[in-house]
């Protein structure tokens, strides 16, 4: 299987995507199910409590929120922060913006309502008005000295940025313990899968085990609603060639690959043949590779580590049997009858 550490994204340099894809291995699988990634959607839920100035114009169809004043209070240094999650024409609210200047009108508006966000320039908010309470067409400009409360900027929104690249999931419901799984084919982040009937190559972003057991992959590419749970469905391995080696190499032989840089072991990968080892090799970055048939990876320990393991639990155990024998043997006591006597007894403790 994969170890741990396959399952993080690559930290070497890059040399590009230019190089020889190998296939070096295939399997017939019986659990698969793909749909595709959606990464673009982000979730906002944000609220701050500041107090602007607010401008009405073009006959209170727009408004500019003003948080530039230098008085204001301080947590108006939020207020960029919170804007810059917004984009375009996404709209956000404001409440308890209840406000009442008596030396103008003793009446009291509420500013609270729906503005649509255009840009923030200098901690002034370009908005549109969508839908507000109440007003006086006579004021235009209302002072944030005379709001009653401090008002609330909420935002509760799906953001759906533009898509970059298209990725898709893939399910294997069978688990990485079946002989039927990416596990066993000896997959890595960054390796490519070919599926039968389709000429694309999808490479591999990541891979994870879910609370289920199952395998989930995600892959650059479009995979989108393929359900082939129950039917088979084959799949092959690409590996980069990226040392440009002869493929001499055996490709039949299971066993496990140590990658080491400075003679350190980084990684060990199980169910690999001497070719997916070898073309594990990277010279630019200075990664080798350890190829060992009919053996598994044990966390990062050498095989003469794991055989003093198991030989001082075998001590062990033959000392646990040996105490145990000891507790259960029969204790032969030979009694002095003369002590059973309570004269004696006495005699003696009082010799």
């Amino acid at each position: 299987m994969a170890s741990k550490s396959s399952y993080l994204k690559s930290k070497t340099k890059s040399r590009g995507e230019d190089v020889e894809l190998v296939p070096v291995r295939s399997n017939v699988f019986y659990g698969i199910q793909t749909k595709i990634f959606d990464e673009q959607k982000t979730n906002i839920e944000r609220k701050i409590i500041v107090v602007p100035n607010i401008t009405f114009y073009d006959n209170f169809t727009k408004a500019l929120i003003d948080f530039s004043d230098y008085l204001n209070n301080p947590q108006s240094s939020d207020v960029k922060p919170f804007f810059d999650l917004l984009i375009n024409g996404l709209n956000f609210s404001i409440s308890n913006a209840t406000w009442v200047n008596p030396t103008i009108d003793k009446t009291t508006f509420n500013l609270s309502g729906t503005y649509k966000f255009l840009k923030i320039v200098d901690n002034i908010i370009f908005t549109e008005v969508v839908s507000i309470n109440s007003y006086s067409s006579k004021i235009t400009r209302y002072d944030k000295e005379f709001f009653e409360q401090l008002p609330t900027v909420q935002l509760s929104t799906t953001v759906v940025t533009n898509k970059k690249e298209t990725k898709s999931y893939i399910f294997n419901y069978l688990g990485k313990n079946s002989k039927n799984s990416f596990s066993f084919l000896g997959m890595k982040i960054g390796d490519y899968l070919q599926i039968q009937n389709k000429d694309e190559k999808y490479k591999i972003d990541s891979y994870e085990i879910d609370a289920e057991g199952k395998e989930t992959l995600v892959v650059f590419g479009d995979l989108s609603n393929l359900n082939f749970v129950g039917t088979p469905l084959l799949i092959t391995l690409n590996q980069k060639n990226i040392n440009k080696i002869q493929l001499t190499y055996d490709n039949n032989t299971l066993g496990k690959c140590e990658l080491t840089t400075n003679n350190s072991i980084i990684e060990c990968i199980d169910n690999h043949t001497e070719l997916q080892s070898k073309l594990r090799e990277d010279n630019f970055n200075n990664i080798k590779s350890n190829f060992y048939p009919n053996q598994f990876c044990v966390g990062l320990l050498s095989d003469f580590e794991v055989t003093q393991t198991t030989n001082v639990i075998e001590s062990l155990t033959q000392e646990n049997i040996r105490l145990k024998s000891q507790l259960t043997t029969p204790i032969s006591v030979t009694t002095d009858s003369s002590l059973l006597s309570s004269k004696n007894l006495l005699r003696r403790l009082f010799q």
